[in-house]
């Protein structure tokens, strides 16, 4: 396998589990805290930050940290190759991603520090129980 071959390899499994998939198409639509993300998608914030490693490790996806807070966006659109935009523009058509997207407009609503200061207590008390 060629260094190009095996590089798009590994983009492709980057976006090839179904959590993954869901995170970059919901970025496509703008920026969100990590808290927001797992809120929107109903999974532990752990499971984000692990799909995030993996697409970061893939070129898909932007970081910044913000004071406490870490935001995450896909990668401008100039910077995108055509497999990442054709990837990106079939997961928007998706029944999954439209219910992901309007629930991210709910979240975005509530604003970061009540969704990730709710994350973090949650996350303290299920440790406290252990």
């Amino acid at each position: 396998m060629t260094h190009g071959l095996r590089s798009m390899v590994e983009r492709l499994k980057a976006v090839s589990h179904p959590l993954r998939l869901r995170v970059l198409a919901l970025l496509g639509s703008g920026e969100l805290c990590v808290c927001q993300v797992a809120e929107v998608l109903q999974v532990p914030t752990s499971s984000v930050s692990e799909a995030l490693r993996e697409l970061r490790r893939a070129g898909f996806v932007n970081e910044r940290k913000e004071g406490r807070w870490v935001y995450v966006s896909v990668i401008p659109e100039t910077e995108m190759s055509p497999v990442l935009k054709g990837i990106l523009a079939e997961a928007m058509a998706l029944a999954e991603v439209h219910q992901d997207r309007d629930r991210a407009v709910d979240v975005k609503v509530l604003g970061i520090p009540a969704v990730c200061c709710k994350a973090e207590k949650t996350v303290k008390a299920e440790l406290s129980h252990v």
